[in-house]
């Protein structure tokens, strides 16, 4: 993972353990955020990525000129957990840890945004999936939501029946809205599933749109896993 920021152009480049897709994020003044996924080949090209990273900077300009004065958030960068770490947490005793990756179809994508009530873009779900010998000891998936202006990293780790065992935040960028790392917050989604209400979340004053983040990428799992998983048992 790596992070670079300015007051211009804010970009977080990040990459998952053994996945060979990169995530680029970019905030201009806070109007415009997004994540591209881009295969590791791209960045190999050197000319590809000054092109989007001018771009960018370009676009920063621009609206630096249509509110002046207006600054861009701190970027505060706080790495709380590795892959292994996680993982570690994940599956207690695990022999082994496997990357599961699975593309979705439209209507698997359309599922799972109807069962959690959210747009899903994503085409792809990397589950991780922890063993000790034959024994399936659950599954994890780590996510990257957009906090207020920056992403933040967690690990969602599933039980095998579709209940959230555990919620872990891997890194966090914001400078404010950090309580969500806390257990005190986190453990309300202990035992909920696919079907849960996330709408009974309590919020943490100053933390709004980290809570929100959470809860969206909580919710998502959870509704994932039950579509690419579960319902594949009926």
């Amino acid at each position: 993972m790596r992070e670079n920021s300015n007051p211009g152009c804010r970009i977080a480049l990040l990459q998952e353990s053994g996945n060979q897709d990169f995530f680029i994020f970019f905030t201009v003044f806070g109007y415009n955020k997004t994540m591209i996924s881009i295969r590791k080949y791209q960045l190999l090209s050197i000319a590809s990525f000054l092109t989007v990273f001018l771009t960018i900077c370009v676009l920063n300009t621009a609206f630096a000129q249509v509110v002046p004065g207006e600054e861009s958030e701190n970027f505060d960068l706080q790495v709380l957990l590795t892959n292994e770490q996680a993982f570690e947490i994940a599956f207690p005793g695990s022999d082994q840890v496997k990357r599961e990756k699975t593309w979705v179809t439209d209507e698997q994508r359309l599922a799972i945004g109807e069962i959690c009530q959210q747009t899903i873009e994503d085409r792809r779900f990397n589950f991780y999936v922890g063993k000790k010998g034959s024994q399936v000891l659950g599954y994890a998936l780590i996510d990257h939501m957009i906090g207020k202006s920056f992403p933040i990293t967690f690990i969602t780790i599933l039980n095998v029946d579709g209940t959230v065992r555990d919620v872990e935040i891997m890194v966090y960028r914001e400078p404010r809205g950090w309580e969500v790392k806390y257990e005190s917050f986190l453990k309300q989604f202990f035992g909920r599933n696919a079907q849960s209400d996330y709408r009974e979340i309590n919020s943490i004053t100053g933390a709004t749109l980290s809570v929100r983040a959470i809860t969206r990428g909580v919710s998502k799992a959870a509704a994932a896993y039950k579509v690419i998983y579960l319902d594949k048992k009926k």
